[in-house]
């Protein structure tokens, strides 16, 4: 009997283990680029089989729910930029001086002709509160994987992700991204780690769509400076700066 209650208690701590890291995990994946603040220059490449375009952008974040990203380059689109303030989300258009509102259901449709969306990009969705979370088993020595599935009330419009880590680090490698039929739809890589903004940090990420019509596309974001905890000034995320340009 104190074998089996031994052995209980062994199973119930490694369990218990097990939930910490998918949790751990889970919040590190939110806050990947993200700390209390952060500011960084992102550059953006979209290939598809009829042309390739190119963007430079800056980007702010506060906590999970603010973020602000403007075009610095080309110039013929500097200025253009997006902000989420909570749950709500805008775009503004320097050229014709509008600023759109961006609806709930148009979290999933393509920022700027990218294969990103606006949620990649603004994380309306969240990893560790969106998801019911599984962790995987019977992966390789060095390897951590975490299969997501949506709960029932989450803005996502997969029917499950699949993500992969670095076991010591917890930086993810790939995430695959199912579509409600279960296809693998789209592939997100991680790749370059090295220090950014005194963080160790993937500096690449690709994503590849698999199906339909963006089938041979790819978008690649670069991350080429990073600051994190940085004070921010206070009406930063406002809608008077979105259209201000600065």
């Amino acid at each position: 009997m104190r074998i089996i209650a031994a052995l209980t208690i062994i199973m119930l701590t490694a369990g218990q283990a097990l939930a910490a890291d998918a949790h751990e995990i889970s919040r590190r994946l939110d806050e990947l680029f993200r700390a209390g603040s952060s500011r960084t220059v992102v550059s953006m490449k979209v290939t598809t089989p009829h042309y390739t375009r190119i963007l430079k952008m800056e980007i702010y974040t506060r906590g999970m729910d603010d973020t602000l990203v403007r075009i610095l380059e080309p110039k013929k689109e500097r200025g253009v930029a997006t902000l989420k303030r909570g749950s709500k989300m805008w775009n503004y258009l320097p050229k014709i001086r509008k600023t759109i509102r961006i609806p709930p259901s148009m979290m999933s449709s393509s920022w700027m002709g990218s294969d990103f969306s606006n949620d990649d990009l603004v994380r309306e969705s969240s990893w560790e509160k969106d998801f019911d979370v599984i962790l995987m088993t019977g992966l390789p020595a060095g390897q951590a994987g975490l299969e997501y599935i949506p709960k029932p009330d989450a803005p996502v419009p997969w029917h499950k992700v699949v993500g992969y880590f670095d076991s010591e680090t917890l930086i993810p490698t790939t995430i695959e991204y199912y579509d409600e039929k279960g296809r693998l739809a789209r592939t997100m890589t991680f790749d370059e780690v090295g220090i950014l903004g005194g963080r160790t940090l993937p500096k690449r990420i690709v994503l590849t769509p698999l199906l339909g019509d963006k089938l041979g596309n790819s978008t690649v974001m670069v991350y080429e400076e990073a600051q994190f905890d940085l004070p921010l000034r206070d009406g930063l995320f406002s809608l008077t700066t979105l259209r201000a340009g600065r």
